[in-house]
Order: structure tokens, then sequence, then C-alpha cells
């Protein structure tokens, strides 16, 4: 699947789901995993490998062309199903709210146009998409399980904005993530998929609503009423863009992953026109943008720009490779970078130097300034041999009414954010990694622990410092 096009926020609203299930002891141990009383830390991480693009010469003829480190943003954890244990990857998503594994490998490599130093070229095979990567990261057999169970739920379609579509029957099996285990969980097993190379971990609130399981409970809600968690929460450190490699903490707060204070911030709810003029609530990390500002390379200076009237609301969504923004944003930030627009003015080429410059852009939340530097801005790719570099940002055209825009990969890996779904809000902080400290998050109106991060500011040492998760379609919307 493209990594810009992964997330998908289906408008299902449903009855509220089963109850609570037995608690099981753990049933193994992940490498890297971290567990204590009423929390669970895991690796995440983005697969990098070198790619391959192929030029378009002649009609019929192409040209292979190497390309090293074409990357993909899309965070992937280790997980494992079934009795006895089948391990396998999936993407961790909070644009999205089910599972569902077993992608269909045979048709999960795609080609896709793209333009590099003015040339056109084909990007196919990539590290999430490639088929022989797809079949390294296993594969669900519930014949072989002894705690398989049928799901009573009709089959379901999954589209995506990049034309993906999955498939799915869904079933009820043990699931361990970091070695702790959640009895009965549902999840959809695909039955047919293209353009996708791995299953996906929806984190994102059923649309319906936080405390609403939807049709059945999800899997954080399924954590924290089986106790393996205390309550429905988790906590992100995706780490750097050149190392891509962080950790999510369920039931946990990471005090040495962030400087300054924890901010609380409210989610808030959309209300979207449908195609037939109805308007339907819709719940997911919904935040307010209060401004946008560029501060100049190398310098103190910076340049806020005008979000117009009214609010400017965006989802958080660590599958969005970039971030989306108002209309008319990536040509003003390209202008002020010295950058050049790409074919059709949807990309801002750069100086790669800028790398490695001192500023970037802040987004103000309510409350809460995040600088996103300019090494998570700016993406290197190599094409020839030679540096391509581009900032991670595009202009909103997903067609939504009102205009709702992402906060993608490239701000959640400047931030360290705590998603509470049992008071509905967003707790966030500058990222850094100084070490570990986990605090367990309790329950209540005050479930996640106060106070500073214990890293030093400094914004670009301290993200870097040691271990350096495609845009939202709201499928459901035109079908209502």
């Amino acid at each position: 699947m493209a990594p810009s096009t992964f997330v998908t926020a289906l408008l299902t609203l449903a009855a509220t789901g089963a109850s609570g299930l037995k608690v099981e002891p753990p049933r193994a141990v992940f490498p890297g995993a971290t567990t204590g009383q009423g929390f669970i830390s895991i690796p995440v991480s983005a697969p990098q490998k070198d790619s391959i693009l192929r030029k378009r010469a002649d009609v019929g003829k192409t040209t292979d062309v190497q390309v090293a480190n074409f990357r993909s943003s899309n965070y992937v954890i280790d997980i494992s199903i079934g009795t006895p244990p089948q391990k396998l990857s999936v993407a961790v998503d909070t644009g999205s709210f089910k599972l569902w594994v077993n992608p269909d490998c045979s048709k999960s490599s795609v080609a896709k146009n793209v333009t590099i130093d003015g040339q056109t070229v084909q990007y196919i095979d990539t590290p999430l998409s490639d088929p022989a990567e797809c079949r390294k990261r296993g594969n669900y057999d519930p014949s072989i399980s002894s705690t398989t169970q049928t799901a009573d739920m009709e089959d379901e379609r999954f589209s995506y904005a990049d034309s993906t579509t999955v498939d799915v029957g869904f079933l009820k099996d043990r699931i361990s993530i970091g070695g702790l285990s959640i009895d009965n969980q549902i999840f959809g097993v695909a039955k047919a998929s293209n353009q996708t190379g791995v299953g996906i971990m929806g984190f994102g609130p059923p649309p319906g609503g936080f405390n609403n399981s939807g049709s059945y409970p999800m899997i954080l809600t399924s954590m924290a009423r089986q106790g393996v968690i205390n309550s429905p929460a988790f906590s992100m450190h995706l780490g750097d863009l050149d190392n891509s490699t962080g950790t999510i903490t369920f039931g946990g707060v990471d005090k040495k992953k962030y400087q300054g204070g924890l901010i609380k911030i409210p989610f808030r709810t959309q209300q979207f026109k449908t195609s037939s003029g109805q308007t339907v609530d819709h719940t997911s990390y919904y935040v307010n943008i209060k401004s946008i500002k560029l501060t100049n390379p190398g310098t103190d200076s910076s340049k806020s720009y005008d979000l117009g009237s009214g609010d400017t609301v965006a989802s958080l969504d660590c599958g969005s490779t970039n971030n989306i923004l108002p209309k008319g944003l990536t040509k003003s930030v390209c202008d002020d970078l010295k950058g050049t627009l790409g074919a059709g003015g949807k990309t801002c080429n750069v100086d790669c130097a800028l790398r490695q410059q001192k500023g970037g852009m802040t987004f103000g939340l309510d409350g809460k300034d995040i600088l996103v530097p300019f090494h998570n801005l700016i993406e290197e790719n190599t094409y020839n041999e030679v540096a391509a570099c581009h900032v991670m940002m595009n202009d909103n055209d997903l067609g939504l009414d009102p205009e709702t825009h992402i906060l993608g990969a490239p701000f959640l890996r400047s931030s360290y954010a705590v998603f509470d779904w049992g008071n509905g809000n967003l707790h966030i902080a500058q990222a850094a990694n100084c070490g570990t400290n986990i605090v367990a998050i309790g329950t209540g109106a005050d479930a996640v622990p106060g106070g500073n991060g214990e890293c030093s500011f400094g914004v670009r040492s301290a993200v870097n410092y040691g271990l350096m998760l495609g845009a939202v379609l709201f499928t459901g919307l035109s079908a209502i």
C-alpha cells in the first residue's frame, strides 16, 4: 500500500460490544518489550530497504534504476495470534480502528509514477508492499490454533484512498502484544487484498465515540477490560526520521521520552456533511491548529502563516507520510525555503543541506507548541546516487466538509503523544529521548501522570539522543 494513503476511518456507528473476559498470564516474551504493573511497552519501527524506481523510457520499455532508501514512514509492530502463538507483523495506525491480518502477498506490489529531478519514474516495491518482504512478516493460519472461534459478523470491505481494497471475514482468537495476551479478540482475516503487504492494527477510536466499542471491543478496550492495562490509554514515541525506531506504551507514560510538561487537550468531534446533505458526528483524534510558523533555517527568526477565519481542525494520524495542510501553504513554505514545486505543485523539493539546519515548522495547538525540526520535516532519498529532498507536506485535497487536515508522521515523530480514551483527551509534549522511566496510567479523570518530562531542553540534541507511526479517507461520508 502506498505510504501516503495508508489510513481509513470508517463511519460505522454501532452498539457497544461485549463485556470483559478472563485474564490469562503472559504467553510469550517479545524482544525489546518492557512490562510492568499496568503497562506494556513495545518497539515500533518503520521498515527501510533499497527500493527500485523504473524510469519510463520508450513506450513498452522500462529501464531499471537502483534507488537507495526510498523510505516508508508506516510503522510496524510484532504480535502473535492463536495457540500455539503464530508471530506476524502489522502496521500501527491511529487513523483507523480495526485489526486485520493476512494480506495477499502476490498482489501486494504496485507501480506508481513519481517525478524526481524532472524525470517521471515508476516507484515499485516499497518496504511495505514488496512481496518478498510481505511473506517474511508472517501469516495467521486459524486451522492450527486451538483457541480460534468464529465471530458472528458479516464480511466487510475496507477501502483506502489509493484504491487499495481489503475484503475480510472475522474470527476470534488470543492475541499477544509484547507477550501479554488478550483473549477472544475479534479481528479481520483478509480473503482478498491488493496493493498492501502488511495488515493493520488500528488504534484510532471507533467513529461513534471513545466510549462506544462499535460492533465489538477494539484492541485497546479489550486490554483494559481484561486487566492488561488499567485504562484504555497509550503513549507513542516514534523516534527520529533517520532512525525510524520508537516505542508504543500501552497503559503507561515514559517520562524520559519528552521534555517540558504534558499539556492536556480534549479531542473534539467533527460534524461532517455527507453527499446526501446529512450531518454526521465523527470521533477521531481531532485537534485544533491555532498557528503554524516557519523558523528560518539557521536563525531564530520566524514567519507565521495566515490560517484564515474559523477553526483549522486536523486529525493525528501516524499512518500518513505527510502533514496535509490548508491549500496554498505548500507553495508559501516552499517559497520561503527557496525550494521548487514539483509536477502539479503538490510537492516541494529543497536543498538537502536544510536537513542539518537549525529551525523547522512550529504547530501551535491549544496551549502547546510542537516544533517539527527540519530533519524530521524534510525527507532525503537518492536517485542515480544523487540526493533528492522534499518537504513532507501537501495541500489538502481530501474533499471533506468541513475541511479537515492531517498532522501525520512528521508531526508525531516530533511529539510525545498520550491518547487517553477514558477521558477523551490528548496529552502532548515535545519529543525527546534520554532513557526509559515508565509510569503506569491509572484510572479516573486524572489517570495520566502529570509533571514534566525528565529530558533536558534542546530539541535537536534531545530528539536525537539514544534511539533515533496516507491520507485519511472517510469512506462512509459518501455512502450515508
